[in-house]
């Protein structure tokens, strides 16, 4: 499937399907459906029936395999593709056990076999690597060799959301294929065909991507709450606030998904931002629904005490996935912007 903002880009490509180079890049800000375009590419690449600007078949043999996850032609890299789905009898429980956040060296060099054989059904071979960001610098190099000595009949589709992280080396081997924020009225529709709620509030929040909007419409609740909370800290207090975003942590017990501190430390990144934002331009970008209230905490804030906490906010965000105390955490976070936002007084 590919989203109608997406659809002047796959045209491009499927016009020159016979002459597409070894390796695309994707790039593009999270939410704008490049993953999904990426996948659809190496079906329709793979697939023995489709001509011309058309989609996979979905019902051919090449195709049953690739919906099936088991295309003998198809790669898919992800970060934690090399960890096992079943531990050991002494190992941490796969529930308790949190997935790699990168892809490993050792995922790239698996795919040196991969590559040294023809392909099963005498046509294309697609390997697709997402995020590629997540690959550090000896992973990178190492695809760099295969990049720079490509096979036949191969290509590589890396997937990224921040192009500014991979190697000069890796870019300059890669013909990039832009995704830009889609049209706003585009994504309002597509948003309200889907069935959200609120669609103009979810997409100033995910900052005008459709696909963030559309997978934060089950946090409304939350956000409203977090909203509530931020507005009456002074009042509550850290401490208060931080053992009730502590519960948002865990399922609750009608299994409704759990947000992880990572996603409270961006949702509080755009509030400051905001904030920020107001002092210098009196205006938002996230949060145009709720003016009254960045406008009165900016007016007792400090500029300089609010770019202070947004890079402060940074540094939080690069450890949030660490076994760190929740509580302790959320309360170190209220605190710093506690004191950025009563600092103007």
């Amino acid at each position: 499937m590919i989203y109608s903002w997406n659809k002047g880009n796959w045209d491009k490509l499927l016009a020159k399907i016979g002459r597409l180079p070894h390796a695309l890049l994707l790039a593009g800000p999270a939410g704008g459906g490049k993953q999904v375009f990426a996948l659809s590419l190496a079906a329709r690449l793979l697939c023995e029936q489709a001509t011309g600007s058309e989609s996979a078949c979905g019902e051919c043999p090449s195709c049953n395999w690739f919906s099936g996850g088991n295309h003998p032609d198809f790669r898919l890299v992800e970060p934690g593709g090399d960890e096992q789905e079943t531990p050991e009898a002494d190992s941490e429980p796969a529930a308790l056990k949190k997935k790699s956040e990168q892809i490993r060296i050792g995922q790239i060099r698996a795919l040196d076999g991969f590559l040294g054989i023809g392909t099963h059904r005498q046509g294309a071979r697609v390997i697709v690597i997402k995020p590629a960001e997540a690959m550090n610098h000896a992973t990178a190099n190492a695809l760099l060799k295969m990049l720079e000595e490509p096979s036949s009949s191969t290509l590589f589709i890396l997937v990224t959301n921040n192009r500014k992280r991979l190697l000069p080396t890796i870019l300059s081997r890669c013909q990039t294929l832009s995704f830009p924020k889609p049209d706003v009225n585009e994504a309002l529709v597509w948003l309200r065909d889907s069935g959200a709620t609120h669609p103009e509030e979810l997409l100033a929040h995910a900052g005008g991507m459709p696909l963030a909007a559309r997978d934060e419409a089950g946090d409304l609740e939350r956000l409203d709450g977090f909203y509530r909370d931020l507005a009456q800290l002074e009042q509550t207090g850290p401490v208060v606030v931080a053992g009730r975003w502590e519960s948002w942590l865990k399922e609750n017990k009608d299994g409704e998904s759990a947000v992880d501190k990572r996603t409270l430390v961006v949702w509080m990144q755009k509030w400051v931002f905001d904030l920020v934002l107001m002092k210098q331009c009196g205006r938002t970008t996230y949060h145009t629904h709720k003016l009254q209230e960045i406008r009165a905490i900016a007016k007792r804030a400090s500029l300089s005490a609010l770019i202070d906490c947004y890079n402060e906010l940074l540094r939080i965000r690069a450890v949030s996935q660490h076994p760190l105390n929740p509580r302790l955490f959320l309360e170190d976070m209220l605190s710093r912007y506690a004191r950025a936002a009563l600092s103007g007084r």
